[in-house]
């Protein structure tokens, strides 16, 4: 049986996979391959061109995106239809519906406009953003979901990690978009010959770099709080949960570096992306593991 917690999940697994082939079509070049958009996925007038070269990463992006959209339509109907799914859920998956709708419009006002960059970093954004949500939404129509408060300070540093980690994904997306990616050749450390460059293009590539390794100590250190917080509640669950966002960051950063060493290679660039969201997912899911209600008191040990 289909319930709307499966269906959720399954949802937010092509999203993922959505991100990843996203991730494919800027370094392939291929983003103008369908130079058309009309409110629906054609590709130079055609629903199912001949998927070759450019067409078959820019086209098949939009079909995948295409069948995520459908997938969102069907989650909010079987949440509305669904008695015992809260209400609060029921306007969430309203919210992800209108969300994708905009996504949707956001990849083919990019395309009319000729790869904008302002509209190519707000279409990544708003990618991430509904992803998370249906991370949300997921967690909400879990089976052992209850209401539960969505901030605590104690958690401070694991909602920074969040808010900085979309911050750097979009900044991604900037250095993309802008053809920064190679801003600093091949140099793994510096900028050519200097470490930090005097021009524009070099210092939005290596603030993209730095930003990512300041990350990391953010993300260790919401992650390290995450973990004596759970273990004081007795939750090794959550304990062992929390370092998951460490790991995903160190390799995060490899595939930045790998990405230079390659010379953008679209692969490591697309893995680079799905990375991202894995990281923005697990910092996410770590926060809402932690606001679970048994953990009332988090800031006290279990029994106190």
């Amino acid at each position: 049986m289909i319930t709307p917690f499966n269906f959720s999940m399954l949802t937010v697994l092509s999203t993922w996979l959505l991100l990843i082939i996203g991730g494919l079509v800027n370094p392939m070049g291929a983003s103008l391959a369908c130079p058309d958009w009309y409110f629906f996925p054609t590709c130079n007038g055609e629903v199912l061109p001949n998927m070759v070269g450019g067409v078959l990463y820019e086209h098949g992006h939009r079909l995948v995106a295409t069948i995520v959209g459908i997938s969102t339509l069907v989650l909010t109907f079987l949440c509305w239809r669904a008695p015992t799914v809260d209400r609060v859920s029921k306007r969430l998956c309203l919210f992800a519906l209108l969300l994708v709708v905009l996504q949707g419009t956001l990849g083919g006002i990019t395309v009319l406009l000729n790869l904008s960059v302002l509209v190519s970093t707000l279409h990544l954004a708003c990618a991430m953003i509904f992803f998370a949500l249906l991370i949300y939404i997921s967690f909400r129509l879990s089976p052992d979901f209850k209401p539960m408060r969505l901030y605590d300070k104690s958690l401070g540093a694991l909602l920074l990690a969040i808010v900085l980690t979309l911050s750097q994904l979009v900044y991604g997306g900037i250095v993309r978009h802008m053809g920064a990616g190679l801003a600093c050749g091949d140099d793994l450390i510096g900028c050519g010959s200097e470490l930090w460059p005097s021009w524009f293009y070099g210092q939005l590539h290596m603030g993209h770099r730095l930003f990512g390794y300041a990350l990391f100590f953010v993300v260790l250190t919401a992650s390290v709080k995450a973990r004596k917080l759970a273990l004081a509640n007795q939750d090794k669950f959550a304990a062992s949960l929390s370092l998951l966002p460490v790991l995903i960051t160190l390799c995060q950063i490899g595939l930045g570096l790998m990405a230079i060493y390659t010379v953008r290679s679209p692969a490591v660039l697309a893995m680079h992306t799905g990375f991202g969201a894995l990281l923005l997912a697990s910092l996410l899911t770590v926060y809402l593991v932690q606001l679970r209600p048994s953990h009332a008191g988090l800031c006290a040990p279990a029994g106190k």
